[in-house]
């Protein structure tokens, strides 16, 4: 039986009816033909993202494309949601077990590890494998492509993006491991060989999570980052009830900021699989290349700012004015401290229990901040009075990895860097493209003047770069003071001149997006129905 989508905090191991119609084995059978890393990530810390672009110029080529599709269910391959979980949970045993016995400890561990695996197709492959409308997903920014929204998006023309993402896309098969050299480089040579007669290109992209204390140090233990210094992956909606149990006692509670999710914030029904059991969900790839040393000279140049009014006597920018400017730009401090609470980092744990309820005019953490730009926390409703529940409808659940060397402090001999920046959802057009057009790019959200997103804004086409947008940055955190003592003042009985508690600067832009695509992830039924399929 299909399941009730509305659900939240769902728990397939409780063997009664939760307080939803979703028995256990009405979750459990879904989840089979789930695929993975939609509700829950993989966790792996190495990716290979292969892209296939199929021969379909004669009925046998595409026939055989369509086989080797389904062979990937038939073989085991692909990673089922519920697979997922079951070896995420022999994971933690052997985990608990070893840290009894350390004998071994390493080789078991390893063992335990999987492969993931997960395939997604473009709206391209559904039309050009004869798939036929019927078992196409219909979302209409999915069928027209990422090529054809780059301009909504003010994303770079095709023509300018990276050469193995300017071709037709058909398929993205994404593995994931701990261990990049031992199981994934020879999977993806089998594979390569597996498709040498029916792919026309193939193009790969590498992605590792770098898991590196605040000096850059490598840590397997330390959370993961991205190349500008910051945790990265702190908030994400959460679908488990044991994910969300943990977001109580780890992320400082729920009661102010409320991670949990209903299923149909990702997962719709897949036209092309069991008709009970089949869902799947809408991913949007995007490479975003990041300017390291940009962003760190924009970071400097607004501490400048920060510590003119701060403390006018002592002008030159201090470590700590440096922190919060960064803070400023991404609404965090670089260990996931929110700006909102503290001016400083250091409160540890990375806390995601806050709402922005209690700085309402942004003197703690600006409107244009990054976390605050793409996902307001009842923003909306407190200026606009829209539902928090349509607001919280918006979001997205990211599954990125970052690509390039692994280090805080890339030299122009290391290469590009950035982030393989992948978000799943049941909406394109009312999630991944809303977030980035209506609020990152839009100036005027949520205040007028708000400025652009400073890491991920960016300005339509043929416009002045975002460098020359200013934003509104307050002069010293959380102070709504209008007057400048700073300044020499008019004796008595004259007043001193009232100003704003904001001063301007510009800054962006840091971050290029070099190609993409919009994937559909179907469900593993489907994608078996795929390999007998008849053409339509």
């Amino acid at each position: 039986m299909a399941i009730d989508l509305k659900q939240t905090a769902i728990n397939p191991d409780l063997p009664e009816i939760p307080p939803t119609r979703n028995t256990q084995a009405a979750l459990v059978a879904v989840l089979k033909d789930l695929q993975g890393n939609i509700l829950k990530s993989h966790g792996r810390d190495h990716s290979r993202h292969l892209f296939v672009t199929f021969k379909t110029a004669d009925a046998a080529d595409r026939k055989k494309a369509r086989q080797w599709l389904a062979g990937l269910v038939t073989s085991k391959l692909v990673t089922s949601a519920h697979r997922q979980r079951e070896e995420a949970r022999a994971y933690r045993a052997t985990l608990a077990a070893t840290e009894a016995n350390p004998a071994g400890a390493q080789q078991a561990v390893e063992d335990a590890s999987k492969v993931f695996v997960g395939v997604m197709l473009s709206a391209a492959c559904y039309r050009d494998l004869g798939l036929g409308p019927d078992a196409t997903p219909d979302d209409p920014s999915f069928l027209a492509g990422a090529k054809q929204r780059a301009g909504f998006l003010n994303d770079p023309k095709d023509d300018q993006w990276e050469p193995g993402f300017r071709n037709t896309l058909h398929v993205l098969l994404v593995a994931a491991d701990d261990h990049a050299t031992n199981r994934l480089d020879p999977l993806l040579k089998r594979l390569r060989n597996d498709l040498k007669d029916i792919a026309a290109h193939l193009h790969e992209e590498t992605g590792a999570a770098m898991r590196l204390d605040a000096s850059g140090q490598w840590n397997a233990q330390a959370p993961v980052r991205e190349h500008f210094g910051f945790v990265d992956g702190i908030s994400q909606p959460l679908f488990f009830a044991d994910d969300i149990d943990r977001a109580r006692t780890r992320q400082g509670g729920i009661d102010r900021y409320d991670p949990s999710a209903p299923l149909d914030l990702v997962l719709l029904k897949d036209p092309g699989g069991d008709r009970s059991t089949a869902y799947g969900s809408y991913f949007v790839y995007r490479k975003l290349e990041q300017d390291v040393p940009a962003f760190r000279a924009g970071e400097k140049a607004l501490a400048a700012k920060i510590a003119q009014h701060a403390h006018p006597t002592t002008p030159p920018a201090t470590p700590h004015d440096v922190a919060l400017a960064g803070a400023y730009m991404v609404g965090r401090f670089q260990d996931g401290t929110p700006v909102l609470e503290r001016d400083t980092a250091g409160l540890g744990a990375e806390p995601n229990n806050f709402a922005y309820d209690e700085d309402v005019d942004a003197v703690r953490c600006p409107f244009q901040a990054h976390i605050r730009k793409t996902n307001p926390r009842g923003d909306k409703q407190r200026q606009f009075g829209v539902p928090l529940t349509q607001e919280r409808a918006n979001r997205i659940v990211r599954r990125g990895i970052s690509y390039g060397k692994v280090t805080l402090d890339p030299k122009p001999e290391d290469g590009k860097v950035g982030l393989l920046f992948l978000c799943a959802q049941s909406s394109i057009p009312d999630q991944f493209e809303f977030i980035q057009a209506a609020w990152a790019n839009y100036q005027d959200f949520l205040v007028p003047g708000s400025g652009l997103d400073p890491v991920i804004g960016t300005l339509p086409r043929r416009t002045p770069p975002p460098t020359q947008v200013p934003q509104p940055w307050p002069k010293i955190y959380a102070s709504h003071n209008q007057l400048d003592f700073a300044k020499p003042q008019p004796e008595p009985p004259h007043f001193p001149t009232p100003m704003s508690h904001t001063f301007t600067q510009a800054v962006g832009q840091w971050v290029t997006m070099r190609g993409g695509e919009y994937f559909f992830v179907p469900s593993l039924s489907a994608l078996t129905a795929f390999g007998t399929a008849e053409e339509k």
